[in-house]
């Protein structure tokens, strides 16, 4: 044999157990989220180790959860301690990382499929997302539309407003009992646990993006969302042709 060809077979088989090793190494690192603890407080965003500085600092209540539960409530590691982080199944598609320009960019074919249950309003929907998958997902999920906010309804808490009804009659019609995709942004859920998403149609249209464009709801700029310039945008061509909400 020639030594340049013993010296590529070497390489190759060197590249080979390299990459085995790396395989091996990432499994023996992911922990099992349903056994492994981590330590939250009641109104954290973060999951950490037990004696992380933060938790000592925060004067809050201290209590262990699995890395399961943390992820399903949307928590992040922490950047302090370094808990343990899941590393197993598919990575949930957040349209920030790497940010697109426009919601109308997005893949449809790395989106959480889903189906609608019921609409409770014009910017929030139940969903049953089939085998749920990556572990931070469960199977019977609330939905908030990202970005947007909708006029309440009479059957809401807070006073209903001009065209909550309109805009939920509107989302019915377009979702209900329909299947849809979902995508994510920088948060998973927000203080109620509700998970929050962009909802696309099967053919690619963005619903959140239609219900500001078409009058049905606000954009909502209270929190930063990759599209915020793009709805904005929207919003003002609505009002400016005095759509929906802004008929009056």
């Amino acid at each position: 044999m020639r030594r340049g060809a013993r010296s590529e077979k070497t390489a190759v088989l060197f590249v080979f157990l390299l990459i085995l090793s790396c395989s091996v190494k990432a499994e023996q690192q992911t922990p099992d989220a349903a056994k492994t603890l981590v330590w939250v407080t009641p109104s954290g965003k973060k999951y950490h180790k037990e004696n992380c500085p933060t938790l000592k600092n925060s004067g809050s209540t201290v209590k262990s959860i699995s890395l399961e539960d943390a992820l399903q409530r949307g928590l992040e590691p922490c950047s302090v301690c370094n808990p343990p982080v899941y590393t197993g199944g598919a990575d949930l598609y957040r349209l920030n990382n790497p940010p697109l320009r426009s919601a109308r960019d997005a893949q449809l074919s790395r989106m959480i499929p889903a189906r609608v249950t019921e609409v409770v309003d014009g910017d929030t929907i139940k969903v049953r997302i089939p085998n749920p998958h990556p572990i931070q997902l469960k199977t019977d999920e609330t939905i908030r539309f990202l970005g947007i906010d909708a006029p309440e309804t009479s059957t809401s808490p807070r006073p209903a407003g001009y065209y909550g009804e309109e805009a939920k009659t509107y989302v019915a019609k377009l979702l209900g009992g329909k299947d849809i995709l979902l995508a994510f942004d920088w948060d998973l859920r927000d203080k109620y646990g509700r998970l929050l998403a962009y909802i696309y149609l099967q053919d690619g249209k963005c619903v959140n993006l239609m219900l500001v464009e078409q009058g049905y709801a606000f954009a909502y700029v209270h929190f930063p969302f990759q599209f915020m310039d793009e709805f904005t945008q929207a919003q003002a061509a609505a009002k400016k042709q005095r759509w929906g909400l802004w008929s009056r």
